[in-house]
């Protein structure tokens, strides 16, 4: 009884840091276009910018609500905040916290794993961020040529299904009766529809995917529940 009180403390203080956080972060996004504007004296048309902002916002706000949903029970919201905020959620943050776990054999979902999964992504953030900025300082015009490379260019147009890739692959052979049939599923859906629908609907189809993904899991293991 105990445990569950401290867990359910410790949670409810990460949403109410991070609520905090995300909307200071939000505000400030948002002033820095306004400041710009006063200080060089350059109004923003606001109209314009609702007009041609509308299209973006309903372009990502599927696959933003699908990305929480999605990854919100694997790296636990204080992750998920540090995530939202720093950027690169698909890339570095989620598969970090991942493999944090897995090194550490602590299951997701449980305190100790949203624990382990702050500290991993606050650590890639602090790394990444780092990387960056010594290479924007001192290797761009070493790391440059690399990345333009016509051979090599492919590798990094595939980085994040290898990423993904490698830590699907053990839980696939742990488990096949349960992870088999839903990586089957998006790559059977890729052929019906195409490629070209499916890349243009992924946050339904990443929705659509969780929640068949979600049942398929529980039916399969409800047994063991």
């Amino acid at each position: 009884m105990s445990n569950n009180i401290e867990t359910k403390s410790f949670t409810n203080r990460i949403h109410f840091v991070g609520r905090i956080t995300v909307a200071i972060c939000l505000i400030t996004f948002i002033m820095v276009p306004i400041i710009l504007s006063i200080i060089y004296k350059s109004p923003i048309d606001y109209s314009v910018t609702m007009k041609n902002g509308f299209t973006i916002f309903i372009m990502f706000i599927v696959v933003a609500v699908s990305e929480n949903i999605s990854y919100a029970p694997i790296i636990g919201p204080g992750a998920l905040y540090t995530s939202c905020i720093t950027g690169d959620l698909s890339n570095m943050k989620v598969p970090a916290a991942i493999n944090a776990m897995e090194l550490l054999k602590v299951k997701q979902g449980t305190e100790k794993g949203d624990v382990i999964s702050i500290i991993a992504v606050s650590m890639c953030t602090f790394i990444t961020t780092a990387i960056a900025l010594a290479g924007m300082l001192f290797l761009a015009p070493i790391i440059a040529p690399i990345f333009e490379n016509e051979i090599i260019q492919p590798a990094f147009s595939n980085l994040i299904p290898a990423i993904f890739g490698a830590l699907l692959l053990p839980n696939m052979i742990k488990s096949p009766k349960t992870t088999l049939p839903i990586f089957v599923l998006p790559i059977v859906l890729i052929l019906i529809i195409g490629r070209a629908v499916f890349s243009s609907n992924q946050g339904y189809v990443l929705i659509g995917c969780a929640i068949v993904s979600i049942l398929y899991s529980y039916f399969v293991n409800k047994k063991d529940l």
